[in-house]
């Protein structure tokens, strides 16, 4: 097995010297007893049953499944514990502060960031209801933490609470993985997910004081790059699958499924460009008046607004009255003006972003790039400074890459992330899904979403 470690940044699979890092011990042997041959056999099944699940769902064409590598990433029962407890917190602290928004007593985030942000409408009213964030996903990073003795730190670096993927990609990747190093999952102790697609169906169905609320997934279509998810979801929960055109409102001010005529109580909207309230007006209405009830409720995705990012530690302060267990990476908003200040002074060293930016667009890793390019960026964001923030660089950990190539095995270090979901049933609890989609980015790059290039894998919980 040829190992490519340039160690771009502190590897999790390997220490420093090449050394395997423990608890990989077990998936490393197993890599190297199937070796080639077994590793081209088992990753081929596993990706053929993809493209059968592709295929049941009508979608005969090309291969529209993500892009995988089938390198499981580990995380300890001990570092699990803190991120368990430290997302949990976060998911209450921003629920607080949603609360507070539609009561019009928020107090933490000023209100000018609010009303500059471009995914808050201020002529929407609020109604995000008894748990206004039901699903949120989370990504963080691992840093080395020296005084935990060699371990590691997270850090979050994005909250979604808007339309966040992966727990679908997460359920099929779980099926599968394993059959590719069943002698590690066994051996390891992973902790299970269990029926994580029914369970998210249950909190979202929650969202609705009938018995039996009739959930439907609204999705872009065939073209959308997670409409297999959306397939797999809707399959698994019961939910109607429809898009935009295949439902309208009645007479009443109530969302019908066109096709069977069902009233829908509850709408799991998954439509990445534009939003069904600009097809049909007057179901924000419905929403308001409670004939239907939006998981993802209009700016509800102010949280998603990397202005309020800076911010969410304070919340956590304020509303919770504890510290916060998982931290931000530090960060600066333009919308404030010594922050300003500090990030046009030292613009050449820091990571800018737009604040509504995703996927990878509109960032700039400023000492990364030519001197030219961070000048355009500048003036860029010179011309609409509340638009941005900015974060320094840091040395967040690497994952592998495994692939065959020459006649043998290959492992390369690329920079990974974690995406985490947390579901919040009820005003008392939320629950963390006992793993994450990592994703990780190609090598020599440090965007890790699909979109940019990246891939992603499993990442199991050891109990």
């Amino acid at each position: 097995m040829n190992v490519k470690l340039e160690q771009s940044g502190p590897n999790e699979v390997f220490t420093r010297d090449g050394t395997p890092r423990e608890p990989y011990r077990p998936v490393l042997d197993e890599l190297e007893r199937m070796g080639v041959e077994g590793w081209e056999e088992r990753t081929s099944r596993a990706h053929e049953k993809l493209l059968a699940e592709q295929r049941g769902y009508g979608l005969r064409e090309g291969d529209k499944t993500h892009p995988t590598d089938w390198f499981p990433r580990l995380i300890s029962a001990s570092a699990w514990e803190v991120l368990e407890r430290g997302l949990a917190q976060r998911m209450r602290a921003i629920n607080e502060f949603l609360k507070r928004l539609e009561a019009g007593k928020e107090e933490v985030v000023p209100r000018e960031v609010i009303e500059s942000s471009g995914l808050y409408d201020v002529s929407v009213p609020d109604r995000f209801g008894e748990v206004p964030a039901r699903q949120m996903g989370f990504d963080l990073v691992a840093v080395e933490d020296g005084e935990a003795g060699g371990g590691w730190r997270y850090l979050v670096i994005e909250d979604n609470a808007r339309m966040p993927v992966g727990a679908m990609s997460m359920s099929r990747l779980r099926t599968l993985t394993p059959e590719v190093f069943p002698d590690s999952y066994a051996a390891l102790g992973v902790q299970p997910l269990g029926d994580l697609l029914g369970w998210l169906g249950e909190v979202l169905r929650a969202a609705s004081p009938l018995p039996d609320p009739t959930l439907a997934v609204l999705s872009t279509g065939p073209d959308d790059q997670y409409y297999l998810d959306h397939n797999l979801f809707a399959q698994e929960t019961g939910a109607i699958l429809a898009e935009r055109h295949e439902v309208e409102l009645d007479g009443g001010g109530y969302l019908i499924h066109k096709e069977t005529g069902r009233r829908i109580d509850v709408i799991y909207e998954r439509i990445e460009e534009g939003r069904i309230y600009d097809d049909l007006p007057k179901l924000i209405d419905s929403h308001l008046e409670k004939r239907v009830n939006a998981i993802f409720a209009p700016n509800v995705n102010v949280v998603d607004d990397k202005g309020v990012y800076p911010f969410i530690p304070q919340m956590v302060r304020t509303y919770l009255g504890e510290e916060p267990i998982v931290e931000n990476l530090e960060t600066w908003s333009l919308a404030v003006e010594e922050d300003r200040r500090y990030v046009m002074d030292h613009f050449g060293e820091l990571v800018v972003k737009s604040r509504s930016g995703w996927g990878g667009k509109d960032v700039l890793i400023a000492p990364e790039e030519s001197e030219e390019t961070v000048r355009e960026f500048r003036k860029t964001v010179e011309e609409n400074p509340v638009e941005y923030i900015a974060q320094r660089t840091i040395d967040f950990s690497t994952h592998v890459l495994c692939s065959a190539e020459d006649g043998e095995l290959r492992l390369r270090d690329s920079y990974a992330d974690y995406r985490v979901h947390t579901l919040s049933p009820d005003p008392d609890t939320v629950e963390v899904v006992p793993g994450a989609m990592t994703r990780v980015a190609a090598p020599g790059s440090r965007l890790v979403n699909i979109s940019s290039g990246g891939v992603m894998k499993d990442t199991w919980v050891l109990s």
